[in-house]
């Protein structure tokens, strides 16, 4: 297994496609079904657009970290692509939101990337840890964005 790592998952929900975007643009509202985010900002303030971005303050219990997301596409209500910068990795999330009768998918395509020779040497062997992680990580904020935009949903 090569890098990048990209990795897809597909979840299902009943709330609509515009309630789903609801919960994707409105970033302020994710420290609310995302247990390890203390806040959420968009900056500029304002509509979420591409060249914004979103900067995330990390709880201490959760030991993650602060997180700055640039917003490289917004396409509501069907396509979301955030990018992290880092000096040692690079990472995507593409959000796509696709309907299927009366039932809402949200596909999220989760892309990881080493910088540099070093970074990638120890990618490769960390890779087995890496994948789940990835996986891990996506399904989780994917299924925390979805469960924020059925409670959207069902108060209007």
């Amino acid at each position: 297994m090569a890098f990048p790592l990209t990795r897809t998952l597909t979840l299902t929900t009943t709330a609509s496609p515009a309630a789903v975007w609801h919960a994707f643009s409105r970033v302020e509202l994710w420290p609310t079904v995302i247990p390890e985010l203390l806040a959420a900002r968009l900056e500029p303030p304002g509509p979420l657009a591409a060249g914004s971005r979103i900067v995330t303050r990390a709880t201490a219990e959760s030991r993650g970290s602060d997180i700055t997301y640039d917003v490289v596409a917004v396409e509501p209500p069907r396509r979301l692509v955030l990018t992290v910068g880092d000096p040692a990795y690079r990472a995507k999330m593409e959000y796509g939101i696709a309907t299927d009768g009366d039932v809402t998918d949200v596909i999220a395509t989760s892309t990881l990337e080493a910088v540099g020779f070093a970074q990638t040497f120890r990618f490769l062997l960390w890779r087995e840890r890496l994948t789940p992680m990835l996986i891990a990580t996506a399904r989780e904020r994917a299924q925390a964005l979805v469960a924020l935009a059925e409670r959207i949903g069902e108060t209007g």
